[in-house]
């Protein structure tokens, strides 16, 4: 940049460099939301397949004549309506899980900014959560991890940008996912991976925390953490402006706080603090 570039000029690259990486972030999304995806999609099918079965079967018993039926046809045609009426609940629930998947997609590539809306936190806690670890899993097939999930159920819905917030817990999975793939690397007798998620209702806060038992932030870097471009990755591993935008979108977005603690080798957790 010549010595004529304004600080408007820089805006506008910073802005650049945001979209870039918003851009990235959903193509490694894309991943994990085929393999989620998967899962419901399966259900409906399989779960429409047997219904059609359970329905051939009320018609043959709805075919016979009145003086055929038995105590045990109808003791049967109650039954299989009741099997039929849980399929259709199970086809209904997946359905709506695909909608979701979708619509959380739609949302990360909305460009008409932050729009705040009342949201069940804790679906889209588990929501984002797996579709990070299933794009960590897209790109290493050996990398597994325990998803731990403790959940307040007084959490209910929080008004909150939902694509912005998607990405922060994309984000912060992908991070842990790395912190805990490096230890496993270290080649440790019986070292379990695992990430934790959990919310809880305090007064007029919620309380959301997600720590890994990874190999953990030195202290010197802990401070540096969410500076924009700083990194803890190896070069071409990350850009660095995951925990920037991550710490924007908490503080400036949701008004809310964002803090890190963690033990060099032993674990990393952080907590975000938002309005209720």
């Amino acid at each position: 940049m010549g010595p004529e570039t304004t600080d408007k000029d820089i805006e506008v690259y910073q802005q650049k460099i945001i979209e870039l990486n918003k851009l990235a972030e959903i193509g490694q999304l894309s991943a994990g939301i085929l393999h989620e995806i998967k899962n419901p999609v399966s259900f409906v099918n399989n779960f429409s397949r047997l219904s059609q079965g359970l329905v051939e079967e009320i018609r043959e018993i709805a075919g016979k004549q009145l003086v055929d039926l038995k105590e045990d046809d109808l003791a049967d045609e109650k039954d299989l309506l009741n099997t039929l009426s849980q399929n259709l609940l199970k086809i209904n629930e997946n359905g709506k899980r695909i909608e979701r998947i979708i619509q959380g997609m739609l949302a990360q590539t909305r460009s008409d900014g932050a729009v705040m809306e009342p949201t069940d936190l804790n679906q889209l806690l588990e929501e984002y959560s797996k579709l990070a670890y299933q794009s960590v899993r897209g790109e290493d097939k050996e990398f597994n991890v325990t998803l731990q999930y403790n959940l307040d159920p007084n959490v209910g819905k929080v008004q909150i940008a939902q694509g912005e917030f998607g990405r922060v817990i994309v984000n912060l999975v992908n991070n842990a996912c790395y912190a805990v793939n490096e230890k496993r690397k270290q080649g440790l007798d019986k070292y379990d991976p695992v990430i934790g998620i959990s919310t809880s209702r305090l007064n007029d806060e919620i309380d959301i925390r997600v720590w890994d038992n990874g190999i953990g932030i030195p202290e010197e870097v802990v401070s540096k953490l969410f500076q924009p471009f700083f990194t803890t990755k190896p070069q071409g591993k990350g850009t660095g402006l995951g925990l920037s935008l991550t710490y924007s979108s908490i503080v400036d977005t949701h008004k809310g706080k964002i803090g890190v603690t963690s033990e060099l080798g032993v674990r990393t957790e952080f907590r975000i603090q938002i309005p209720a």
